[in-house]
C-alpha cells in the first residue's frame, strides 16, 4: 500500500472508532441503543442510480455489503446510508447547502461530480469546505 491508501484507510478507521466512543459517551449503560456511523452521498446520476432501482446504486450496493460487517461484535455499529445525488445539478452551488441535502450529522461524504466536473477544483473546493 502507498502512503495515501494507508491513510485514508487509517482516517476512515478512525471515524467508526469516534462513531463507538461519541456514542459510549452520550448513552447510559442501560441503553441498548446501537452507535451510529452516517454515509452521505452527493453527486450525479451515475452515484443516482439512474436507469436501476434506487436500492441498486452504489450508496445502497456498498450499504448492503458493510452493514451486515460492522454490526458484527466488537463494533456493532448501525450503518445509514444517504443516498442525496440529483442528476444534471452541479457541485455549485449545490455545495453550498449540504447540511440540507446530506446532513449534519454525517461521519463521511462521498462527492461523485468526477464525470462532469473534472477538469476543475473550484467546485470541489466549495464542496470540501462546506462538507468540514
Amino acid at each position: 500500500q502507498n502512503g495515501a491508501t494507508s491513510g485514508s484507510v487509517r482516517s476512515t478507521a478512525n471515524r467508526f472508532l469516534s462513531a463507538i466512543v461519541r456514542h459510549e459517551t452520550s448513552t447510559s449503560p442501560a441503553s441498548s441503543q446501537q452507535p451510529e456511523f452516517v454515509m452521505a452521498f452527493a453527486g450525479y446520476s451515475v452515484t443516482v442510480g439512474r436507469g436501476n432501482h434506487l436500492e441498486q446504486s452504489y450508496p445502497f450496493v456498498l450499504e448492503h455489503v458493510l452493514a451486515p460487517i460492522l454490526e458484527l461484535p466488537p463494533l456493532g455499529i448501525k450503518l445509514i446510508v444517504r443516498n442525496s445525488a440529483i442528476g444534471g445539478i452541479p457541485s455549485f452551488p449545490y455545495g453550498w447547502c449540504l447540511s440540507n441535502f446530506l446532513g449534519e450529522d454525517a461521519d463521511m461524504v462521498s462527492w461523485d461530480y468526477g464525470m462532469n466536473e473534472g477538469n476543475g477544483a473550484s467546485g470541489l473546493e466549495s464542496y470540501v469546505r462546506q462538507s468540514l
